[in-house]
């Protein structure tokens, strides 16, 4: 593909607005930092026709429009953006793909199994891909981990430890807990660890003001009401199908909270925060520290950077321009989504679950 990646977008919320589209300003259409650019802004979408005009003239799209389909239709698009809530994002998805066009979703793909796999089926039909918006990889943090644990000194990878917490969470009629926000470290853990073969899942509830005994799994499916804030506590034994073993504690019961140690052989690294990475690598007595120097004003300091929103979408548009498959991709969203299954299952049948046993 030789002229500037044609982009489109749908979905002008918060998450989109805040996050994303500054995101294709430092690193797709240019910065002070992007002396490349690969991508040209062609249409913005949403069902309020006044949020589409407002994200066309602030980020600097040609055109808008209130009808995804019309815009699909009338554009001559290479690719799509589409960052949506997980019951709506399949369809689509789904339409995207059949119009040709690989799109990038946000995570989680999808609040179900069954939907994700008509994802992966009109990927096949279709020739084309979903990329799905798990930016913790991309983060500089987490990347900065990555590549410690592929040095030689640091030995194979034996141990995980993770903790990602958030206070009061939405109630669960607008989001799951596990599914929409604990999805981002159910996909670390395989980030850097590989898949995992199986998962034994504790699990407590304090929603809706319990006092005494918190309420377990099956009490709170049993007797849910959807429309209460989430407090609850989920503690996931993890093995993984390479021998190595871990856990994730994430909760919705306290302030929040992120912090992942893993284990070589003589060494560790440690990223507090999302931020602080500490590690010891082989006999070594002197640590590798790192933590940005944010008091310098510079996009590659951005937090959006940081974070790995930069990151992602710029992966996304080089490989629809080099016409390659994006990573993580629908593939890792159903990984994720037969892991939180497994978690689930595991909980209410009070035993590990393999993940062979999620269809």
């Amino acid at each position: 593909m030789s002229h500037l990646v044609r982009i489109g977008f749908i979905g002008c919320g918060n998450h989109a607005s805040q996050n994303i589209y500054p995101a294709l300003r430092l690193g797709i259409t240019g910065s002070p930092t992007v002396t490349d650019p690969i991508g040209e802004l062609v249409a913005c979408c949403d069902l309020d026709e006044s949020r589409a005009r407002r994200n066309a003239r602030v980020f600097g799209f040609q055109r808008c429009y209130a009808d995804y389909r019309t815009m699909l239709d009338k554009e001559d698009l290479d690719c799509v953006f589409a960052i949506m809530h997980p019951r709506i994002q399949a369809r689509i998805a789904i339409d995207c793909l059949e119009a040709g066009k690989p799109v990038f979703v946000e995570k989680p793909p999808t609040e179900t199994l069954d939907d994700a796999s008509a994802d992966k089926e009109a990927c096949e039909r279709s020739g084309q891909f979903v990329m799905i918006a798990f930016m913790k990889r991309f983060s500089e943090p987490y990347r900065r981990t990555r590549e410690l644990m592929q040095r030689p000194e640091f030995g194979l990878p034996t141990a995980y430890e993770a903790r990602y917490n958030f206070g009061r969470y939405v109630a669960p009629e607008v989001y799951d807990f596990l599914n929409a926000f604990s999805c981002h470290h159910l996909d670390l853990a395989r980030f850097f660890m590989g898949d995992v073969a199986s998962v034994y899942a504790l699990y407590a509830s304090r929603s809706g003001g319990v006092t005494g005994r918190p309420r377990t799994y099956a009490e709170v499916l049993n007797g849910r009401d959807r429309a209460i804030p989430q407090e609850e506590a989920w503690l996931l034994s993890l093995q993984f199908t390479s021998g190595a073993i871990g856990f994730l504690q994430t909760n919705c019961l306290e302030r929040v909270q992120e912090r992942v140690t893993i284990t070589g052989q003589g060494s560790w690294v440690v990223v507090d925060d999302w931020r602080r990475v500490t590690a010891y690598l082989g006999n070594t007595e002197i640590p590798y520290y790192w933590e940005p120097n944010d008091q310098v004003p510079t996009d590659r300091l951005d937090l959006r950077t940081l974070h790995g929103y930069t990151g992602e979408v710029r992966h996304f548009v080089e490989c629809v321009r080099d016409r390659r498959v994006a990573t993580p991709n629908i593939d890792d969203g159903i990984a994720h989504l037969r892991l939180e299954q497994a978690a689930k299952r595991s909980a209410l049948a009070g035993r590990p679950v393999a993940l062979s046993e999620i269809g």
